[in-house]
């Protein structure tokens, strides 16, 4: 995932995430207004936050579609829920907590028959006088499975500060660990050689092309509340303290300024995305049909 604040003037920050499970080293910040720049950690429960607060901001998450009818989009554990153009959907930060969540959510179908697809999509926020921003979906396309394997949201942070004289990589920073978590036991109820595994995402290449929708439509009010429940349940399953996470402050800066009432209608998507890989590619790629399965052999 990437996070961009927009014309935030005292606060201006970027979060970005590298496709692991794990919910504690996956996540980095970036403030933008300091003398040097670098990434710092950012927890998982940290970024719910920032993705939940008003305030103007663009987004790079994923959404999943299965050819499951009745999936169950309240019994998921490592999704999150946003409102896209006024209609609230499940999406992920990263393809690895979408492949992982779907020992989660509940429904009756057959492994070998299962079929999904992973899109990237490009948010941006429509208004800031709510209580939660409401995205406007700018792009999407549908990953491949070498793609949700080893996707890294990182590239977008490196195009940003690529002629940044004062960006210190974190690369340069020692110490960092990029192991994956266990899932919380408490969650575990499959067998977990029964789990989903990114490793094991494939192509489907066969010439019938299943319907892929995403979960029915969604409660809002209900949505609204069970997102607090399985941010506490999760805090308690990895044995977090239940006091409720804050937003990183950024102790150089006074409280970010009131913003501007309208964000800007004629911003150019690869402007505010910054991504020279992206905006290449992104016109031929959203009329790619991507429909992957899982491949025990793979």
């Amino acid at each position: 995932m990437l996070l961009e604040t927009l014309d935030l003037r005292n606060n201006d920050l970027l979060i970005y995430s590298q496709n692991m499970f794990n919910f504690n080293d996956n996540f980095k910040i970036v403030f933008k207004n300091r003398k040097i720049r670098r990434p710092e950690k950012i927890t998982y429960f940290d970024v719910c936050n920032y993705v939940k607060d008003p305030s103007p901001k663009n987004l790079i998450v994923y959404r999943m579609m299965t050819n499951v009818n009745n999936l169950d989009a309240y019994s998921t554990k490592y999704g999150y829920f946003v409102k896209i153009n006024g209609r609230m959907e499940l999406i992920y930060f990263d393809p690895v907590f979408a492949i992982k969540d779907l020992r989660h959510l509940q429904f009756d179908f057959e492994p070998e028959r299962f079929r999904f697809k992973i899109q990237q999509l490009g948010l941006t926020s429509l208004t800031k006088r709510e209580n939660e921003p409401n995205f406007a979906e700018v792009y999407n396309f549908d990953l491949k499975a070498s793609e949700a394997q080893n996707q890294n949201d990182k590239i977008f942070a490196d195009a940003i500060f690529v002629f940044d004289p004062d960006f210190r990589d974190e690369d340069d920073m020692a110490g960092e660990s990029n192991h994956e978590q266990q899932e919380p036991k408490m969650f575990l109820k499959a067998k977990v050689k029964d789990a989903p595994n990114i490793k094991n995402v494939a192509e489907d290449n066969s010439k019938h092309v299943p319907k892929l929708s995403t979960p029915k439509q969604l409660d809002d009010r209900k949505v609204t509340d069970l997102r607090e429940e399985i941010i506490d349940l999760l805090k308690q399953a990895l044995g977090i303290p239940e006091q409720s996470s804050s937003m990183v402050k950024n102790p150089q800066t006074s409280p970010a300024e009131k913003v501007e009432d309208k964000v800007s209608e004629d911003i150019n998507l690869f402007d505010l995305f910054k991504s020279t890989q992206k905006s290449k590619s992104v016109s031929l790629r959203d009329r790619e049909n991507v429909i992957l399965k899982f491949d025990p052999d793979n």
